[in-house]
């Protein structure tokens, strides 16, 4: 688990997980994702206070699963992306499938994060794989984020994982 407390949402089955830290965050399910049979699943709704930064993750393919591979601090790093992407801080717990950072297919995922002047949060650019057989398909594109410059602090920043299934990328936003 990364540096800090978070908050968990898991949209796949409609439920809303526990807490596991102390940050508290309102879920509303009214904005919708599409999917490709042209219907839609809800969108998770975040508001987080001015000390978290809510982190969505959306898996938008239609065929591949993708570990988000996300890494997070309030640590001051020195040398980005590099330092970013070290091993102490990977986040999984309470993200995707079981705490395994894997979403499936038009599903999402969200978590909260604490926020202070030094955060970085980012992604390698995600690791796709066929949702059936665990095929390895390729990767996404790294991206990461400050608080300092982007003021991340009570945003909400999304992840969005894109493939047709022999190219893909990943694209940040950030917005409240």
């Amino acid at each position: 688990m990364g540096k800090g407390r978070f908050r968990r949402f898991l949209l796949g089955s409609g439920l809303a997980a526990g807490l596991v830290g102390v940050v508290s965050c309102t879920i509303d399910f009214e904005e919708q994702v599409p999917v490709p049979d042209g219907t839609s699943s809800s969108e998770i709704e975040l508001r987080p206070s001015e000390d978290t930064v809510a982190i969505r993750f959306r898996n938008l393919t239609a065929d591949e699963a993708v570990n988000v591979e996300f890494h997070a601090t309030n640590e001051f790093l020195q040398d980005l992306p590099d330092d970013l992407f070290a091993a102490e801080n990977l986040v999984t717990t309470s993200i995707g499938v079981a705490g395994t950072g894997i979403i499936q297919p038009w599903q999402q995922d969200a978590i909260e994060f604490p926020c202070t002047a030094n955060l970085t949060i980012g992604t390698r650019g995600g690791s796709f794989a066929d949702s059936e057989s665990g095929e390895p398909r390729g990767a996404g594109t790294p991206r990461w984020a400050q608080e300092g410059p982007l003021g991340l602090c009570g945003a909400v920043v999304t992840f969005d994982f894109i493939g047709d299934g022999a190219e893909f990328t990943t694209v940040l936003s950030v917005g409240q």
